[in-house]
């Protein structure tokens, strides 16, 4: 079983991703780079160490008592929380370039209580 499960969104993220590396920058670089996105997360649930809590303000703003953390890979930063047994729920992963605080508010907010098991 993976360590990591993907969010129905942060899933569609990672489709988008692919499609537009593949547009601008072809297959094989859009291979290199999910593969790469996916041993970052894989690391990431092997070392909670490396996790960094989402701010409480932002926490406070999606109405949720329960941590979310942030990470970067590259031109993304994925946003998850822990799940049972120690897996990785990836919620969203974002381009670093997109209105963090806006996109934040308006799409965690649900996704927060979403069951992901």
């Amino acid at each position: 079983m993976s360590a990591v499960l993907f969010h129905p969104r942060a899933d569609g993220d990672q489709d988008e991703i692919y499609r537009w590396t593949v547009a601008n920058w072809g297959e094989g670089k859009a291979a290199a780079y999910i593969t790469g996105l996916h041993a970052h997360l894989e690391r990431l649930a092997q070392l909670p160490g490396l996790w960094r809590p989402l701010s409480r303000r932002l926490t406070v703003l999606i109405e949720t008592d329960e941590p979310i953390y942030v990470s970067r890979y590259r031109m993304h930063y994925v946003f998850f929380r822990r799940l049972h047994e120690g897996r990785l729920g990836v919620l969203r992963l974002i381009d670093v370039r997109r209105d963090m605080p806006r996109k934040l508010r308006r799409e965690l907010i649900q996704m927060a209580r979403d069951p992901l098991q």
